[in-house]
């Protein structure tokens, strides 16, 4: 990996289906889909745990279950950064169980990779609507019964992104005192450099795969970018995360656009970007506004990913 590489950057858009990819606190009979207000109006999101979860599950599937732990009955996870792929990637916080004359405490981690909460972009009222469901069950032979339940679904545009601080990705953060009695914070690499691509790599990865939503048994959709921005940082900044906003009509606002990238373009070694067709309406415009400001514009968010993989690894010769 580059020595000069600090941080890796990705912010993108996604369009899904009818569906209800996160529920809030609901009722006996509703399943509802969280919501925030903005400006007097209610838009869905999905949570930021959500979408770890989403995300480790995704790295999960393409990994011998050795490399990954399962949390325990408490929620706690094993916290071996050489050989949990995913406490490295994600962090941890576990408890110091307190012995006999010892305080106890928490064994935390902070996770180098930070995900944002998915923020749908279009209003709820205009782009939902409420499912009639039964839930039939089976008594004896020939005699149903049913649970009436009402399921919130909804179409959305919705913007998410992750920031990776590259500082700490493979590393472990030790205090250390030194000679002149100052502390200072250290941090020393438990895995090899090829180990630590790998990691990246396979975060990369699930962002163009992750899969496992809530409720895909009926409510089968896709929630991977449609529009991607990504930057290779020389330094750790989440700037680029508001470079993608909606104008009316699903147009994305190029003057931000221009504004964040113009900025970020000045502290990044490579920004790549990847559009689809059909979720934003004037994604030609945003096309040819990003090659002008030296962006290297893929066919894809899949191509992007993968020219930003690359990239990472070019001076590895992998």
């Amino acid at each position: 990996m580059r020595d000069d590489l600090k941080a890796v950057s990705l912010v993108w858009l996604s369009k899904t289906g009818l569906t209800n990819l996160n529920s809030g606190e609901g009722g006996s009979q509703l399943v509802d889909i969280k919501r925030y207000r903005w400006q007097g109006r209610e838009y869905p999101y999905v949570s930021g745990q959500a979408m770890r979860f989403y995300l480790k599950e995704a790295i999960r599937r393409e990994v011998p279950p050795s490399s990954v732990c399962t949390p325990d009955e408490k929620g706690e996870t094993c916290g071996d950064v050489a050989n949990c792929i995913l406490c490295d990637l994600f962090g941890y916080m576990g408890v110091i169980r307190r012995e006999a004359g010892e305080r106890g405490g928490a064994n935390i981690r902070l996770s180098p990779v930070k995900v944002s909460p998915a923020m749908g972009l279009l209003p709820y009222d205009e782009n939902a609507v409420v499912d009639f469901l039964t839930r039939r069950h089976r008594l004896q032979e020939g005699e149903l019964i049913g649970d009436i339940v009402n399921v919130e679904l909804a179409v959305n545009i919705y913007k998410a992104g992750v920031c990776v601080d590259l500082l700490r990705l493979g590393r472990i953060e030790e205090l250390k005192r030194g000679e002149d009695g100052i502390n200072r914070v250290e941090f020393r690499e438990v895995v090899p450099e090829e180990e630590r691509e790998k990691r990246l790599t396979l975060l990369l990865s699930a962002i163009a795969d992750f899969s496992d939503y809530s409720k895909q048994a009926r409510l089968l959709t896709d929630f991977t970018p449609d529009v991607l921005l990504a930057a290779a940082q020389s330094n750790y900044s989440h700037r680029l995360q508001k470079a993608l906003a909606l104008d009316d009509d699903c147009k994305l606002n190029l003057n931000l656009l221009k504004q964040i990238i113009s900025e970020v373009k000045k502290e990044s070694l490579r920004v790549f970007a990847g559009i689809l067709d059909g979720v934003i309406t004037n994604g030609d415009e945003a096309r040819e506004l990003l090659k002008g400001e030296g962006v290297e514009v893929a066919e894809t968010p899949r191509e992007a990913l993968e020219s930003l993989r690359n990239f990472i690894l070019q001076d590895a010769g992998r």
